[in-house]
């Protein structure tokens, strides 16, 4: 994996985040999500029948922060926009998150997907202003 060199650092380390889209009513919608951190960017998933991908379709500004074990947002939010991958982009998202979450990521979403009979949608967060 690449050494983060941004603000992004911060979640390099971390196995999931605080996630916030916005409703179309403007109204904030947090999610607990993996993440995988590259660079100047990092990379998440959901899936085509979630609320969270709906609200990234509509309005890809997004907050990120850290979570405690429970997933209580743990310090300030960083604004980001979300950017949905397709192709080899989104088959290298997936191999980095499997790499840094190799039993949640690699094993357990791709059953899940299986068993829902959906599929997974990878998204790329940039800061904004970076």
């Amino acid at each position: 994996m690449s050494t983060p060199t941004t603000g992004l650092s911060q979640f390099a380390q971390v196995k999931r985040v605080r996630l916030t889209t916005y409703a179309a009513n403007g109204n904030p919608v947090g999610t607990t999500t993996s993440i995988a951190v590259e660079g100047d960017h990092a990379f998440v998933r959901t899936h085509r029948r979630a609320g969270d991908h709906a609200r990234l379709e509509r309005y890809p500004e997004v907050e990120i922060s850290k979570v405690t074990m429970g997933g209580t947002p743990d310090g300030a939010p960083m604004k980001a926009r979300a950017r949905r991958l397709r192709g080899a982009e989104a088959r290298h998202a997936a191999r980095r998150l499997a790499l840094r979450h190799p039993v949640a990521q690699a094993v357990a979403t791709p059953i899940g997907y299986a068993l829902i009979a959906d599929r997974p949608v990878h998204y790329e967060l940039r800061l904004v202003g970076e």
